[in-house]
Protein backbone atom coordinates (compact mmCIF):
# COMPACT_ATOMS: atom_id res chain seq x y z
CA UNK A 1 0.00 0.00 0.00
CA UNK A 2 3.09 2.66 0.62
CA UNK A 3 4.09 1.98 -2.92
CA UNK A 4 0.61 2.91 -4.07
CA UNK A 5 0.83 6.33 -1.70
CA UNK A 6 4.41 7.13 -3.08
CA UNK A 7 2.80 6.93 -6.70
CA UNK A 8 -0.08 9.02 -5.65
CA UNK A 9 2.55 11.73 -3.99
CA UNK A 10 4.47 11.83 -6.94
CA UNK A 11 1.95 12.83 -8.75
CA UNK A 12 1.58 15.74 -6.22
CA UNK A 13 -1.74 14.57 -4.62
CA UNK A 14 -1.54 14.85 -1.09
CA UNK A 15 -2.82 11.21 0.38
CA UNK A 16 -1.81 10.03 3.95
CA UNK A 17 -3.67 6.98 4.73
CA UNK A 18 -5.55 4.33 2.39
CA UNK A 19 -8.56 5.41 0.37
CA UNK A 20 -11.71 3.07 0.46
CA UNK A 21 -11.30 0.25 -2.30
CA UNK A 22 -12.75 0.87 -5.69
CA UNK A 23 -14.37 4.24 -5.45
CA UNK A 24 -12.59 7.80 -6.27
CA UNK A 25 -11.51 9.78 -3.82
CA UNK A 26 -10.77 13.07 -3.97
CA UNK A 27 -7.73 14.67 -2.49
CA UNK A 28 -5.86 18.30 -2.18
CA UNK A 29 -2.48 18.69 -4.57
CA UNK A 30 0.82 20.38 -4.12
CA UNK A 31 -0.08 22.64 -6.88
CA UNK A 32 -3.35 23.75 -5.50
CA UNK A 33 -3.63 22.66 -2.33
CA UNK A 34 -7.48 24.87 -1.52
CA UNK A 35 -8.96 22.75 -4.55
CA UNK A 36 -9.65 18.60 -4.51
CA UNK A 37 -7.53 18.46 -7.72
CA UNK A 38 -6.32 15.08 -7.13
CA UNK A 39 -8.20 11.96 -8.08
CA UNK A 40 -7.58 8.07 -6.68
CA UNK A 41 -9.22 5.03 -6.69
CA UNK A 42 -7.44 1.69 -5.34
CA UNK A 43 -7.77 -1.81 -5.83
CA UNK A 44 -5.41 -2.98 -3.95
CA UNK A 45 -3.23 -4.76 -6.51
CA UNK A 46 -3.74 -1.77 -8.64
CA UNK A 47 -4.95 1.69 -8.75
CA UNK A 48 -5.23 4.74 -10.98
CA UNK A 49 -4.43 8.56 -9.88
CA UNK A 50 -5.01 11.94 -11.48
CA UNK A 51 -3.73 15.13 -10.90
CA UNK A 52 -6.84 17.54 -12.76
CA UNK A 53 -4.73 20.28 -13.08
CA UNK A 54 -2.24 18.80 -14.30
CA UNK A 55 -3.60 15.35 -16.27
CA UNK A 56 -5.83 14.78 -19.09
CA UNK A 57 -6.26 11.23 -18.00
CA UNK A 58 -5.49 8.77 -15.15
CA UNK A 59 -1.91 7.18 -14.22
CA UNK A 60 -2.54 3.65 -13.65
CA UNK A 61 -0.47 1.61 -10.66
CA UNK A 62 0.32 -1.90 -10.00
CA UNK A 63 2.10 -3.86 -7.56
CA UNK A 64 3.66 -6.01 -10.02
CA UNK A 65 6.67 -7.15 -7.31
CA UNK A 66 6.99 -10.81 -8.30
CA UNK A 67 7.14 -13.50 -5.74
CA UNK A 68 9.81 -15.08 -7.51
CA UNK A 69 12.13 -14.41 -9.89
CA UNK A 70 10.51 -13.74 -13.89
CA UNK A 71 11.13 -16.07 -16.07
CA UNK A 72 12.55 -14.51 -19.70
CA UNK A 73 9.82 -15.97 -21.04
CA UNK A 74 7.27 -14.25 -18.71
CA UNK A 75 9.61 -10.94 -19.10
CA UNK A 76 9.58 -11.14 -22.93
CA UNK A 77 5.62 -11.37 -22.34
CA UNK A 78 5.61 -8.41 -20.00
CA UNK A 79 7.72 -6.17 -22.74
CA UNK A 80 5.47 -6.83 -25.66
CA UNK A 81 2.37 -5.75 -23.70
CA UNK A 82 3.91 -2.81 -22.78
CA UNK A 83 4.83 -2.12 -26.60
CA UNK A 84 0.83 -2.82 -27.21
CA UNK A 85 -0.45 -0.78 -24.70
CA UNK A 86 1.97 2.26 -25.89
CA UNK A 87 0.84 1.63 -29.49
CA UNK A 88 -3.39 1.61 -28.32
CA UNK A 89 -2.50 4.63 -26.19
CA UNK A 90 -0.88 6.43 -29.44
CA UNK A 91 -3.98 5.65 -31.57
CA UNK A 92 -6.18 6.46 -28.54
CA UNK A 93 -4.22 10.22 -28.26
CA UNK A 94 -4.46 10.69 -32.28
CA UNK A 95 -8.47 9.76 -32.32
CA UNK A 96 -8.66 12.29 -29.33
CA UNK A 97 -6.84 14.96 -30.90
CA UNK A 98 -9.47 14.46 -34.35
CA UNK A 99 -12.19 14.70 -32.57
CA UNK A 100 -11.18 17.75 -30.26
CA UNK A 101 -10.86 19.56 -33.39
CA UNK A 102 -14.08 18.81 -35.01
CA UNK A 103 -15.99 19.57 -31.48
CA UNK A 104 -14.05 22.61 -31.28
CA UNK A 105 -14.80 23.66 -35.18
CA UNK A 106 -18.37 23.19 -34.69
CA UNK A 107 -19.35 25.14 -31.35
CA UNK A 108 -20.61 28.73 -31.84
CA UNK A 109 -18.16 31.64 -31.03
CA UNK A 110 -18.74 33.27 -27.95
CA UNK A 111 -20.73 36.17 -28.09
CA UNK A 112 -21.70 38.77 -25.66
CA UNK A 113 -21.04 37.92 -22.29
CA UNK A 114 -19.88 34.81 -19.94
CA UNK A 115 -20.84 34.35 -16.33
CA UNK A 116 -17.14 32.87 -15.16
CA UNK A 117 -16.16 36.32 -16.46
CA UNK A 118 -18.52 38.28 -15.41
CA UNK A 119 -18.03 36.78 -11.64
CA UNK A 120 -14.35 37.84 -12.31
CA UNK A 121 -15.19 41.53 -13.08
CA UNK A 122 -13.29 40.97 -16.23
CA UNK A 123 -14.45 42.65 -19.55
CA UNK A 124 -14.54 40.45 -22.91
CA UNK A 125 -11.83 42.52 -24.34
CA UNK A 126 -9.56 39.60 -25.99
CA UNK A 127 -12.13 36.75 -25.80
CA UNK A 128 -12.11 37.34 -29.69
CA UNK A 129 -11.39 33.39 -30.84
CA UNK A 130 -13.04 31.78 -27.83
CA UNK A 131 -16.01 29.16 -28.16
CA UNK A 132 -19.27 28.40 -26.16
CA UNK A 133 -20.64 25.01 -25.62
CA UNK A 134 -23.88 26.16 -23.59
CA UNK A 135 -22.51 27.68 -20.33
CA UNK A 136 -18.96 26.53 -20.96
CA UNK A 137 -16.72 28.69 -22.04
CA UNK A 138 -14.29 26.52 -24.32
CA UNK A 139 -10.76 27.86 -24.60
CA UNK A 140 -8.78 26.53 -27.83
CA UNK A 141 -4.24 25.18 -26.92
CA UNK A 142 -2.19 24.80 -29.72
CA UNK A 143 1.02 23.50 -30.20
CA UNK A 144 3.42 24.46 -33.54
CA UNK A 145 0.61 26.26 -34.81
CA UNK A 146 -2.12 23.39 -34.20
CA UNK A 147 -4.72 23.16 -32.29
CA UNK A 148 -4.15 19.46 -29.79
CA UNK A 149 -6.27 20.23 -26.95
CA UNK A 150 -9.19 22.83 -25.29
CA UNK A 151 -10.16 23.71 -21.29
CA UNK A 152 -13.90 24.65 -20.51
CA UNK A 153 -14.56 26.06 -17.80
CA UNK A 154 -17.87 26.02 -16.51
CA UNK A 155 -20.20 28.97 -14.71
CA UNK A 156 -18.39 28.05 -11.33
CA UNK A 157 -15.13 27.98 -11.95
CA UNK A 158 -14.28 24.43 -12.67
CA UNK A 159 -11.90 23.46 -15.48
CA UNK A 160 -11.11 20.35 -17.31
CA UNK A 161 -8.93 19.28 -20.12
CA UNK A 162 -9.89 16.89 -22.91
CA UNK A 163 -10.17 13.53 -22.48
CA UNK A 164 -6.89 12.47 -23.67
CA UNK A 165 -5.71 14.92 -26.25
CA UNK A 166 -2.22 15.98 -24.71
CA UNK A 167 -1.29 19.39 -23.47
CA UNK A 168 2.74 19.21 -22.77
CA UNK A 169 3.75 22.64 -24.58
CA UNK A 170 0.23 23.70 -25.58
CA UNK A 171 -0.93 27.31 -25.24
CA UNK A 172 -3.28 29.59 -26.48
CA UNK A 173 -2.22 33.29 -27.22
CA UNK A 174 -3.52 36.67 -26.66
CA UNK A 175 -2.14 38.10 -29.26
CA UNK A 176 -1.30 42.51 -30.31
CA UNK A 177 -0.51 42.99 -33.71
CA UNK A 178 2.00 45.42 -32.86
CA UNK A 179 1.92 44.41 -29.41
CA UNK A 180 5.70 45.37 -27.64
CA UNK A 181 6.26 42.77 -24.95
CA UNK A 182 5.10 39.49 -24.13
CA UNK A 183 3.90 37.65 -20.69
CA UNK A 184 3.42 34.52 -20.12
CA UNK A 185 1.19 32.91 -17.35
CA UNK A 186 -0.23 30.11 -15.79
CA UNK A 187 -4.64 30.64 -15.69
CA UNK A 188 -6.69 31.78 -18.75
CA UNK A 189 -8.18 34.40 -16.50
CA UNK A 190 -4.39 35.44 -15.36
CA UNK A 191 -3.88 35.87 -19.32
CA UNK A 192 -6.86 38.18 -19.61
CA UNK A 193 -6.37 40.59 -16.68
CA UNK A 194 -2.48 40.82 -17.96
CA UNK A 195 -4.09 41.31 -21.69
CA UNK A 196 -6.39 44.38 -20.35
CA UNK A 197 -4.29 45.65 -17.67
CA UNK A 198 -1.40 46.58 -20.23
CA UNK A 199 -2.23 47.89 -23.66
CA UNK A 200 1.18 46.71 -25.43
CA UNK A 201 1.71 43.14 -24.55
CA UNK A 202 0.72 40.29 -25.96
CA UNK A 203 -0.50 37.44 -23.20
CA UNK A 204 0.81 33.70 -23.82
CA UNK A 205 -1.64 31.74 -21.57
CA UNK A 206 0.36 28.19 -20.42
CA UNK A 207 -2.47 27.03 -18.14
CA UNK A 208 -0.63 25.47 -15.39
CA UNK A 209 3.26 25.83 -13.35
CA UNK A 210 4.47 22.71 -15.01
CA UNK A 211 3.84 23.39 -18.58
CA UNK A 212 5.05 26.96 -18.04
CA UNK A 213 8.32 25.02 -18.17
CA UNK A 214 6.91 23.52 -21.06
CA UNK A 215 6.03 26.07 -23.21
CA UNK A 216 9.22 27.94 -22.11
CA UNK A 217 11.36 25.02 -23.53
CA UNK A 218 9.90 25.41 -27.24
CA UNK A 219 8.73 28.38 -27.83
CA UNK A 220 11.19 31.07 -29.84
CA UNK A 221 10.87 34.22 -28.47
CA UNK A 222 12.76 37.69 -28.96
CA UNK A 223 12.34 41.51 -27.88
CA UNK A 224 10.71 42.13 -24.24
CA UNK A 225 9.24 39.03 -22.11
CA UNK A 226 8.61 38.15 -18.62
CA UNK A 227 7.18 35.33 -17.02
CA UNK A 228 4.12 36.49 -14.67
CA UNK A 229 4.26 34.06 -12.54
CA UNK A 230 1.55 32.60 -10.01
CA UNK A 231 2.32 33.04 -6.52
CA UNK A 232 1.54 30.14 -4.38
CA UNK A 233 2.50 31.40 -1.18
CA UNK A 234 0.65 29.04 0.91
CA UNK A 235 2.02 25.60 -0.62
CA UNK A 236 5.48 23.39 0.02
CA UNK A 237 8.04 24.77 -2.37
CA UNK A 238 5.75 27.23 -4.05
CA UNK A 239 5.42 25.45 -7.16
CA UNK A 240 3.90 28.95 -8.88
CA UNK A 241 7.59 30.77 -8.29
CA UNK A 242 9.71 27.90 -8.46
CA UNK A 243 8.56 26.47 -11.75
CA UNK A 244 8.18 30.44 -13.21
CA UNK A 245 12.31 31.27 -12.29
CA UNK A 246 12.58 27.63 -14.05
CA UNK A 247 10.70 29.36 -16.89
CA UNK A 248 12.03 32.17 -16.48
CA UNK A 249 15.93 30.83 -17.40
CA UNK A 250 15.19 29.17 -20.41
CA UNK A 251 13.86 31.77 -22.16
CA UNK A 252 16.31 34.10 -20.53
CA UNK A 253 13.32 36.57 -19.71
CA UNK A 254 11.95 38.70 -16.21
CA UNK A 255 9.89 37.49 -13.84
CA UNK A 256 6.99 39.16 -11.61
CA UNK A 257 4.65 37.90 -9.69
CA UNK A 258 1.90 39.31 -7.51
CA UNK A 259 3.09 40.03 -3.48
CA UNK A 260 1.67 40.62 -0.56
CA UNK A 261 -2.23 39.29 -1.71
CA UNK A 262 -4.25 36.74 0.32
CA UNK A 263 -4.69 34.50 -3.72
CA UNK A 264 -2.00 33.56 -5.53
CA UNK A 265 -2.14 34.97 -9.33
CA UNK A 266 -2.24 38.56 -10.73
CA UNK A 267 -5.91 38.22 -11.28
CA UNK A 268 -6.73 37.43 -7.63
CA UNK A 269 -4.18 40.90 -7.14
CA UNK A 270 -6.54 42.30 -9.56
CA UNK A 271 -9.23 41.82 -7.60
CA UNK A 272 -7.95 42.36 -4.31
CA UNK A 273 -6.27 45.86 -5.14
CA UNK A 274 -9.42 47.72 -6.11
CA UNK A 275 -9.44 50.81 -7.81
CA UNK A 276 -5.90 51.22 -9.37
CA UNK A 277 -5.53 47.46 -9.83
CA UNK A 278 -5.07 47.61 -13.28
CA UNK A 279 -2.15 50.39 -13.11
CA UNK A 280 -0.47 48.58 -10.23
CA UNK A 281 -0.23 45.62 -12.08
CA UNK A 282 1.06 47.14 -15.38
CA UNK A 283 3.67 48.93 -13.49
CA UNK A 284 4.69 45.78 -11.61
CA UNK A 285 4.88 43.89 -14.57
CA UNK A 286 6.65 45.87 -16.72
CA UNK A 287 9.40 47.01 -14.39
CA UNK A 288 10.40 43.49 -14.74
CA UNK A 289 10.85 43.14 -18.81
CA UNK A 290 14.19 41.78 -20.04
CA UNK A 291 15.26 42.31 -23.25
CA UNK A 292 15.36 38.36 -24.75
CA UNK A 293 17.54 38.05 -28.20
Amino acid sequence: MSDFLHFCRGLGIRIDTVPPVGVWKRYPTDDKPRKLNGAVRYFGTYGFAQNHALMTEPAFWQDDKPSKPLSRAEIVKREQEAAERRKNELRARIEAVASCRRYFGKLPSLRGEHPYLDRKGLSMRGCEHLKRDGDLLVIPMFANGRLMSVQTISIEGEKKFRYRCPIKGASYELRRARGLMTCFCEGFATGLTLYQSIPTASVVVCFNSSNLVDVAKTRKTAGMAVICADNDHETTHNPGITKGKEAAEILKCGLAYPEGICGTDWDDARQEWGERAYTRIRAEVTRNLKMVT
